[in-house]
């Protein structure tokens, strides 16, 4: 069907609205996702004792840092900017099983202590992500976390959980 020309004109500008409607809304998935991420983690750190500046206690830092989230998602929410997006490829899924080890790392370290976890944590991530060799990837995943153990724990005095691993040896 052949249709006027005036008539595929406005066709045209209804697209084009279409489009930039929707290139506006994706915008705003990702601030959006940030903010209630944001509201969470301020719920959470007002939970724990926050104390004053010059003497912080566990939710102080972490609720500053909830508010500069939720800050900055209204920021990115208002003024969405113009630049065109990245496109999502099969590398985005990169990114979600990056945050899912995280996740799964505070589940672990709550459950086992820090060494499973971070070993874990470091053979996928110098491995998948890093492109490391087998052999750099084993070495640096099992001497990190030992050395960062050693230093956090015995030499600083930062309590961590009780460790299944390393309870039976240090």
């Amino acid at each position: 069907m052949v249709s006027s020309p005036v008539t595929a004109i406005q066709d045209v500008q209804l697209k084009r609205t279409d489009r930039a409607g929707r290139r506006i809304a994706g915008r705003r998935i990702a601030p959006l996702v940030l903010f209630a991420l944001g509201a969470v983690a301020t719920v959470g750190s007002i939970r724990l004792e926050l104390g004053t500046l010059q003497h912080p206690e566990p939710g102080l830092w972490p609720l500053i840092t909830a508010l500069t989230i939720v800050f900055s998602s209204i920021v990115i929410l208002v003024r969405p900017g113009a630049e065109t997006l990245e496109p999502w490829t099969s590398k985005s899924i990169s990114v979600a099983t990056g945050v899912s080890s995280l996740c799964a790392f505070i589940v672990l370290f709550s459950l086992v202590g820090f060494f499973i976890p971070a070993v874990l944590m470091m053979l996928l991530w110098l491995r998948v992500y890093g492109g490391e060799s087998l052999r750099t990837t084993i070495i640096l995943s099992l001497a990190g976390p030992l050395v960062l153990y050693v230093i956090f724990d015995s030499l600083l005095g930062v309590p961590f959980p009780r460790d299944l691993l390393l309870g039976l040896f240090l």
